[in-house]
C-alpha cells in the first residue's frame, strides 16, 4: 500500500482538528502557567494602542494566541517556549487590531508619509511648518492636499454612556445617547402639524355632499376597495370612480377657499 494513502495522526495534517480539539491536562497547566505573560504583552503594547482599545478584550484575544501556541508547541523544534508564546500572543493581538482598524492600509501609509514630512520640515525650519509649506513640499495642489488631510484625519471614538462635557443648562450632565436624535422617531412638531392638517381636512370634508364624503372616508380611512364601496352603495364600480373623482375636485376647491 502506498504510504501516501494512509491516514496520518499528525496534527499538522489536520489543522482544523488541531484548533478545535480540547486541551490535554498538560496543556491546561501550560496555559495557566503562562497566562500572566498575556497581561505582560498587553501592558507593553498599551502605549502604542489607540485610546479606544479595550485592554480586557485584547487580553482575551491574547489568551487565544496563548492557547494556539500551546497546541502547536513542539519541544523538538522550539527550544524557548516563552519567546514562542510571546510571539503568538503579540501576533494574535495585532491581527485583531488590524481587523478592527477603520483606516485602510494605503491611508495609514499616507498618514505616516505626511507625519514624516512634517517632522522633517520642523527640523529644517526650527518651527512647525505651515499648511502651505507642507503642501508645497509634497508637491500637491490644494484640492489633492485637502483630500489627503481628510483621508488621514483620525477618528475619535466616544462611548455613548459617557457623560457629555457640557450640561443641559440645569447643571445635569447628559449622556451622548440622550443627545443624539433618533431619526426613526417623528419630531413632535411634525406630529402636531399632521394632526392639525388631519383635523382641518376632516372639517373640510363635512362641507361635501354626503355620498361624496362617504366614498372618501371608506376609500382613504377604512381602506375599502372601489368594488366593495360599489357593492355597499348598490351602484357600479364605474359610478364609484366617478363619485371619487368629483369628491376630490370638490375637496380641493373647499380646501383652497378655506385656507
Amino acid at each position: 500500500m502506498n504510504p501516501r494513502n494512509q491516514p496520518s495522526d499528525s496534527s499538522e495534517a489536520h489543522p482544523t482538528a488541531l484548533t478545535t480539539r480540547p486541551l490535554t491536562p498538560e496543556e491546561c497547566k501550560l496555559v495557566e502557567k503562562h497566562y500572566p505573560q498575556v497581561r505582560m504583552v498587553v501592558a507593553r503594547m498599551r502605549h502604542y494602542l489607540p485610546a479606544c482599545a479595550d485592554l480586557d478584550e485584547l487580553q482575551s484575544v491574547g489568551l487565544t494566541g496563548l492557547i494556539a501556541a500551546v497546541r502547536r508547541y513542539n519541544p523538538t523544534q522550539i527550544k524557548t517556549f516563552e519567546a514562542y508564546v510571546a510571539t503568538r500572543i503579540r501576533g494574535a493581538i495585532l491581527d485583531e487590531l488590524r481587523r478592527l482598524d477603520w483606516m485602510p492600509r494605503s491611508a495609514r501609509l499616507h498618514a505616516r508619509q505626511l507625519r514624516q514630512t512634517v517632522d522633517n520640515l520642523e527640523q529644517n525650519l526650527g518651527r512647525a511648518p505651515t499648511t502651505e509649506e507642507t503642501r508645497k513640499h509634497l508637491g500637491l495642489n490644494r484640492i489633492d492636499f485637502d483630500k489627503l488631510q481628510l483621508r488621514v484625519q483620525p477618528v475619535r471614538f466616544l462611548p455613548l454612556d459617557k457623560p457629555a462635557e457640557r450640561d443641559n443648562g440645569n447643571g445635569v450632565l447628559m449622556n451622548l445617547h440622550e443627545c443624539i436624535a433618533d431619526e426613526s422617531t417623528p419630531l413632535s412638531h411634525a406630529n402636531l402639524e399632521h394632526e392639525e392638517t388631519l383635523l382641518a381636512l376632516m372639517s373640510t370634508m363635512k362641507l361635501l355632499p354626503e355620498r361624496h364624503r362617504q366614498v372618501l372616508l371608506l376609500y382613504y380611512f377604512h381602506n375599502r376597495r372601489l368594488s366593495e364601496i360599489a357593492e355597499a352603495f348598490k351602484v357600479t364600480e364605474a359610478r364609484v370612480c366617478q363619485i371619487h373623482g368629483q369628491a376630490l375636485q370638490l375637496l380641493r376647491q373647499r380646501w383652497v377657499d378655506r385656507n
